[in-house]
């Protein structure tokens, strides 16, 4: 898969919601230990967009469920190895990447799954998630995701503004990165970004050829109900 692949805001306004919707509902069917929580960052890495999904706890292995250049679901599992001889690194920590030492980027190890629907898909990252937190008791999983509600509708309202230009648009996988910006350009020289900022106000530009694209809106309804920080 290409790295210079990026989704387009069409991509990412439809199929972020179809990935949680799959997740949700799979999730029925597993559980997680006690105390043990995820958090689903938007990312775009490597020849595939989607969430990072990063536990509370210290791992050494990170999942990715998203689509590639075809549409198509995938999930990656990434995992850093630590040698010679064969250590392992914790990458994360209460859902905090951790830094690497110089010298270890090249002892990451990936596999990539395609699979045939995002209902096999949301099913293989919860077994991946119970191989890797085998730790019991175990109790059902809550997903809480208005954060991600709210950049559906974010995105979604971006692309009525942009529909003309769809441009392509670029997650990093950080906490609260909807607050710095996401990043838009175009293969005509078009940049812009999308921005949260508070309170629950999106501010949206876009310049290009044709002129300056700017947008500032309120999402009210997701601000009314928004709760603690989503999972």
């Amino acid at each position: 898969m290409p790295s210079f692949f990026r989704p387009r805001i069409s991509q990412a306004k439809d199929l972020f919601p179809v990935i949680r919707t799959h997740l949700a509902a799979a999730a029925a069917l597993h559980s997680l230990p006690a105390g043990a929580s995820l958090d689903l960052l938007p990312i775009v890495e490597e020849g595939i967009a989607g969430y990072e999904v990063l536990p509370n706890r210290g791992s050494y292995t990170y999942l990715t469920i998203g689509w590639d250049e075809r549409a198509k679901p995938v999930l990656r599992e990434s995992t850093y190895l630590e040698g010679p001889p064969s250590g392992l690194r914790v990458v994360s920590v209460d859902g905090q990447a951790q830094p690497l030492e110089p010298g270890t980027a090249h002892r990451l190890r990936q596999r990539d799954s395609v699979l045939s629907d995002w209902p096999s898909a949301a099913e293989a990252v919860w077994d991946e998630l119970a191989r890797l937190l085998p730790q019991a008791p175990r109790y059902a999983i809550e997903i809480h995701d208005l954060r991600l509600e709210e950049l559906d509708e974010a995105l979604a309202n971006a692309y009525r503004h942009l529909a003309d230009f769809d441009p392509y648009i670029d997650f990093c996988g950080v906490p609260d990165e909807a607050q710095y910006g996401f990043a838009l350009s175009d293969a005509k020289g078009g940049r812009g970004q999308l921005i949260a900022r508070h309170p629950e106000t999106w501010t949206l530009w876009f310049q290009s050829s044709a002129g300056t694209i700017h947008e500032e809106w309120a999402i009210p309804g997701l601000a009314a109900t928004r709760g603690g920080r989503g999972r």
